[in-house]
């Protein structure tokens, strides 16, 4: 991939994770998975670029809005906070991207169906490498559809799209 790589963790908040997780296309382990690929991020040096979700409607416990303390963020690692699906969409995502010189993302997070879709295909029409990682991202049931069909749709659609699909243990930030 030519130009700087980025982690883009979208909307990994309490919120989205408790009472019901959102699953993984292999379990509920997605704040573990994105943990391991947060750490393996900064010691390669790999910028880790959060992505919060700001609801019109706030949680009645306004800490619930917050990513995962598991995966918070250190101090001058960047947060977007967006308003929309897409964390491209009126954020300064894009400008913090260019003043990073990053040219790939790999992208995992929240929700496959919602935002990271969004952001994804955003990511695609930008111009972005994009490598989303298969097994930290997550979904939940949709009507008769299990989370992991979703996850297969979706998956399906952004490979189509360009995309790259990896597992988070497969994932080298060293490359």
């Amino acid at each position: 991939m030519e130009g700087h790589a980025a982690l883009l963790v979208v909307d990994v908040q309490t919120e989205y994770m408790i009472p019901e997780p959102f699953l993984t296309s292999d379990g509920d382990d997605l704040v573990a998975k994105c943990c391991g690929l947060i750490e393996r991020a900064r010691a390669a040096g790999v910028p880790v670029v959060y992505v919060r979700h700001l609801d019109e409607d706030p949680p009645a416990d306004p800490a619930a809005a917050n990513i995962c303390p598991e995966i918070a963020p250190r101090r001058g690692e960047p947060v977007v906070e967006k308003r929309f699906p897409s964390a491209f969409f009126r954020t300064d995502l894009e400008r913090i991207l260019k003043k990073l010189r990053v040219r790939a993302l790999y992208a995992c997070g929240l929700a496959t169906f919602g935002c990271l879709n969004t952001t994804v295909m955003c990511a695609l029409c930008k111009g972005y490498d994009v490598t989303v990682v298969h097994d930290a991202h997550g979904a939940q049931a949709l009507g008769e559809t299990s989370a992991a069909q979703v996850i297969a749709q979706f998956e399906a659609a952004w490979a189509k799209a360009g995309a790259v699909l990896e597992r988070a243990r497969a994932i080298d930030f060293q490359r």
